[in-house]
This record gives structure tokens, sequence and C-alpha cells, in this order.
């Protein structure tokens, strides 16, 4: 099975549709978002890499993130990372290191700079 069927299956298996894009929520769908039932991500999903992303994505539907709560941001996505890395787990694939790193530090920027964290892109080191 291919890393796109492997995609398409998980899809489907959680009832989650597949928009690429455009659509009326927005017109890239590059670093993708989820909404009630879809996942909007531009991507063929034919790398270890983009299947997590994917996976990360129907993440926040699965666990209902599509819906605003009393959940923070980063609450949020490292919830999401979660969910990723062990169904990447389970479907017997290694979560690609570089791409969980970057999650994590996704995280702990969001944890810093909340709503913000545009401005942390300009920020040096701390």
């Amino acid at each position: 099975m291919t890393l796109h069927q492997t995609f398409q299956a998980e899809l489907d298996r959680f009832r989650v549709t597949w928009c690429r894009g455009p659509c009326r929520y927005r017109n890239s769908h590059r670093r993708g978002f989820a909404t009630p039932g879809t996942i909007h991500l531009d991507s063929k999903i034919g790398t270890r890499r983009s299947l997590y992303r994917g996976l990360h994505e129907i993440g926040h539907v699965v666990l209902g993130h599509e819906r605003r709560g009393p959940k923070r941001r980063w609450q949020v996505e490292a919830e999401a990372e979660t969910w990723a890395q062990e169904r990447m787990s389970e479907l017997g694939l290694e979560s690609p290191p570089e791409i969980v790193e970057a999650g994590r530090a996704y995280v702990e920027r969001m944890k810093r700079w909340g709503d913000n964290i545009s401005r942390a892109a300009g920020a040096g080191p701390e």
C-alpha cells in the first residue's frame, strides 16, 4: 500500500473529507487546517513527512478541534502532534524526526507568543 493509499484509508476510517483547495474558507491550503469533518491540505501525500502532516490535520478533526473550545491553541496543536505520532506508530511507520522536532518547536513558540506567534518569527534567539 502506498502512503497516499494509507492516507486515504485513514480519511475513510475516520470519515473525514479531504479538500485540496481552494474553497470558501481559504484559497491556500499549503499549511493545512481543519473544519468540521474536513481537512484542508494541498499535498500529494507521497512521503512520510506529508503523511504525517495529513495525519496531524485528521487528528484535529478526530479530536474535535475544529470547534472552538476552552483549550489554548498550543494545547490543540500539541494534541494533534501527539495523535499524528501515535497513528504513524500504529501504522508501522516512523515519524520523521525533523517534522516531529518542528512541531515541538512550533508548540513551544505558541506557548510563549500565543496569538502573536507571527511575531516570534522575527524574534531573535533567546
